[in-house]
């Protein structure tokens, strides 16, 4: 018998009638009220806040620890502000410890990882 995997047996995602958000959620409203697109002022406002984040991280997170002890408070009003996408993954490791502990143990995800993998998908 032949095992095949996942993606061959599901379906992708169907195409949504009505329009949605970045997010995914559906767009209540008239067409003419949604805006296709950003402006010029807040695709910069957007590259800024990216910039400023960028900083405070560092590079691999290395300047995280300095802010969170030093400067609490513009932590925290960045992050009620909101977190840029592109950086959500990575400040969601750092804020809850989960980059720390992952660096502490190199290995404890990828061995149960790895045995599933040869488990279900190599057979």
């Amino acid at each position: 018998m032949e095992k095949r995997r996942i993606d061959d047996c599901e379906p992708g995602p169907l195409p949504s009638p009505r329009p949605l958000d970045r997010f995914g959620f559906i767009i209540n409203g008239s067409p003419e009220g949604v805006s296709k697109g950003k402006s010029a002022y807040a695709l910069e406002r957007e590259e800024r806040r990216v910039r400023k984040w960028r900083k405070m991280i560092g590079v691999g997170g290395s300047d995280w620890k300095y802010y969170v002890r030093r400067k609490p408070h513009v932590v925290q009003r960045r992050i009620r502000k909101g977190i840029p996408d592109c950086l959500r993954g990575l400040v969601w490791q750092l804020i809850s410890g989960s980059r720390d502990l992952l660096l502490m143990n190199p290995g404890v995800y990828e061995v149960p990882l790895s045995y599933l993998l040869k488990r279900y998908l190599i057979m």
